[in-house]
């Protein structure tokens, strides 16, 4: 990777609520720096340690897993410390955020269920079970969390029907 490496990387740090954009960042930023073949591709499996390209492949994914502890939380490096190759890192931080199990599923709900009691304040908002008054225009940040719950709504009601749940 370039001098850049070393400074501040232009993508935010993962955390619970922005991994699919932060994916495409770190997507995007890795092929642009020629390093997406570690994680897929003809690099991501390490050569044998008498191979005399081992050392070069050893550099390149040291810089990929590095990248990839820097746009992390901290208390997240546990799921990439001990790895031996950059997509076994890439699949833990895909297994934490990526769950399709109906504890996720239900985890969401109530998220959003929670959300939706704490931070309404502008509009009328029907629901199944309840209607909720607001009286001043949300915040871009509450927009934000809107579009996110929608989404995330959108995504567990298409999962929840192929598990034949209503």
């Amino acid at each position: 990777m370039n001098a850049q490496m070393g400074s501040a990387l232009p993508i935010e740090k993962l955390d619970r609520h922005n991994y699919a954009s932060w994916k495409y960042k770190m997507y995007q930023y890795l092929v642009g720096q020629g390093y997406w073949s570690y994680l897929e591709g003809a690099q991501e499996k390490a050569p044998d340690l008498i191979n005399p390209n081992y050392p070069t492949w050893q550099q390149g994914a040291s810089r990929v897993i590095y990248c990839l502890a820097k746009c992390v939380q901290d208390h997240m490096l546990s799921y990439i410390r001990d790895v031996k190759a950059p997509k076994e890192a890439w699949k833990n931080l895909k297994k934490i955020f990526v769950s399709s199990t109906t504890t996720r599923k239900l985890q969401l709900r109530q998220e959003l269920n929670n959300i939706r009691q704490r931070d309404m304040s502008g509009r009328t908002i029907p629901s199944k079970s309840k209607t909720y008054v607001i009286h001043s225009a949300p915040s871009m940040s509450q927009l934000m969390m809107m579009r996110w719950c929608i989404s995330a709504l959108v995504a567990l009601h298409k999962s929840m029907a192929h598990f034949g749940l209503p």
